[in-house]
């Protein structure tokens, strides 16, 4: 559903414009001033913004220029009833989508709103597509890397097995035996780590074969579940789950599911922390898509970091905790498929991630006769 915000101290314009785009099926919030309208950017996140130029409080320019700062991609349409040039020019500099004049026809303001949201799109359509060349670049990189880090690692981790040995047959004071072997063991689990990180670098732009080795979703849940019981078991965290018929059929991709649902349970368990919470998991369809949303009552996320945590290397952890690929390779993995991965989060309250996924057409009606019917083309306008 496209989200609007009307902004405009004009409150009878404001209303009625507002509730004739809620009768389109908009999702609409008001503002009468330029307070109420930066407040309301910051939590509701609109797509496109009908802004008034002229206000009392922060005018329309200077709203647009911090929105165009905060969220580049939502798209701002000034209404206004200044006829000089100069301030369209300046609007549109500052990265307007257009300019309509008052009085605007409804029918030249729904014209507006349709090619900003064209344009709004092309825009998150360009950034995927540079977001998935960046993960295709990281991921050749990643065999590199790979390659060039674990071969020494591995031999590395033979000479320590040998100078165990040794140490098992040359008679040492057993202080500085414990202290050799401490530093042996140390270098084994940083050897494993580095091992770790080169693993998930080339996870990073996977190939996946849709049609192999494939599950249920439920199940591939309570087995990303199960291979992290004891760091569970270790706080007061309660999972929750509900799933639509569609997703206990065997279906779906054991490989990359388990990547995807265990790197966002990870990410649950590391925003609930040992205080515990509550981490639900819901499937359920949407038309022909599958829609999957892991939520936690964590501590959430802060607005200004939403729109990097799929970027890879990107972490709020401290040093060591977190290497910044987990998310990533969630990213690389749903996009593989065909879906979209995104987030929204409360400081405080939590975070809720929500996978949008084609249903398996094909297999659905092969393995269950299940009818699914060809998604039908969507109204440009929604």
């Amino acid at each position: 559903m496209l989200t609007i915000l009307v902004v405009d101290d004009e409150v009878a314009f404001a209303d009625v414009l507002s509730q004739r785009l809620r009768t389109r099926g908009m999702q609409v919030f008001t503002a009468y001033n330029g307070h109420q309208a930066l407040d309301l950017m910051q939590a509701k996140h609109p797509d496109i913004v009908l802004l008034d130029i002229t206000m009392p409080g922060p005018d329309g320019l200077t709203i647009l220029q911090t929105l165009k700062e905060q969220n580049p991609i939502t798209q701002v349409i000034l209404l206004t009833a200044d006829s000089t040039i100069s301030t369209a020019v300046t609007g549109m500099k500052l990265g307007a989508s257009d300019y309509l004049m008052k009085p605007a026809s409804f029918d030249n303001i729904l014209q507006a709103i349709h090619e900003a949201e064209q344009k709004r799109l092309n825009t998150l359509s360009r950034k995927r597509m540079a977001e998935t060349a960046k993960l295709a670049a990281l991921g050749e990189l990643g065999k590199g890397v790979a390659h060039e880090i674990n071969n020494p690692v591995h031999i590395m981790v033979n000479e320590v097995g040998w100078i165990e040995d040794l140490l098992e047959e040359i008679p040492m004071n057993a202080d500085t035996d414990k202290q050799i072997r401490n530093s042996l063991q140390l270098i084994r689990e940083q050897a494993t780590r580095c091992k770790t990180i080169t693993s998930k670098l080339l996870t990073l732009r996977p190939a996946t074969n849709p049609v192999s080795d494939l599950h249920t979703l439920p199940t591939i849940w309570d087995k990303a579940v199960h291979l992290r019981a004891n760091r569970i078991s270790k706080t007061k965290v309660t999972l929750h789950q509900s799933w639509s018929q569609e997703f206990q059929h065997p279906l779906w991709s054991s490989t990359s599911w388990m990547q995807i649902l265990g790197n966002l349970l990870d990410n649950a368990l590391d925003a609930l922390g040992l205080a515990g919470g509550d981490i639900t998991i819901t499937g359920q369809r949407q038309g022909n898509d599958a829609i999957v949303t892991i939520a936690d009552t964590g501590h959430g996320i802060e607005a200004h970091l939403l729109t990097r945590i799929f970027e890879p290397f990107f972490s709020t952890k401290d040093v060591g905790q977190g290497i910044g690929l987990g998310l990533a390779i969630c990213h690389g993995f749903v996009e593989s498929m065909g879906g979209d991965i995104s987030v929204r989060s409360t400081l405080g309250q939590g975070s809720v991630f929500t996978i949008k996924m084609p249903l398996p057409v094909n297999l659905i009606q092969k393995n269950t006769g299940v009818k699914i019917l060809t998604p039908a083309k969507e109204d440009a306008n929604e």
